[in-house]
């Protein structure tokens, strides 16, 4: 993971995680699923962004409700607002576009789903 990379190394180099194209720069690894591991490691974000969209979920689940990915997108977006600072790399973007924000509510939904039907989210 490049985050873990990053969390490792506090004088990274940016050039190391971006990737040049002409004069355009992108970054050169999957944000996503970088966010989605920054999420279940960083406890602040944890703590006040993920586990209380995790607790309405149990809570759901519990009353044999269906939960929903979109379920985290507040969530997310909050949680990327201090990943972007805590990483300050140029080549990131100012939020994340819907695309990207599906694909991580979808990517931390999942990863609930599995947990719950490994019995992970007890009463």
């Amino acid at each position: 993971m490049r985050i873990q990379e990053l969390l490792e190394n506090a004088n990274f180099k940016q050039e190391d995680f971006v990737k040049k194209t002409g004069d355009k720069e992108e970054i050169d690894f999957d944000l996503p699923d970088d966010l989605v591991h920054f999420m279940h490691n960083d406890d602040h974000a944890y703590r006040r962004h993920i586990y209380p969209v995790i607790s309405q979920c149990t809570i759901l689940i519990k009353k044999k409700k269906p939960t929903q990915s979109k379920m985290f997108a507040e969530a997310i977006k909050e949680c990327y607002k201090i990943y972007s600072k805590k990483f300050p790399i140029r080549a990131l973007p100012d939020e994340l576009d819907e695309e990207q924000l599906e694909e991580t509510c979808n990517k931390i939904h999942d990863e609930f789903i599995k947990h719950v039907k490994e019995g992970k989210y007890k009463d």
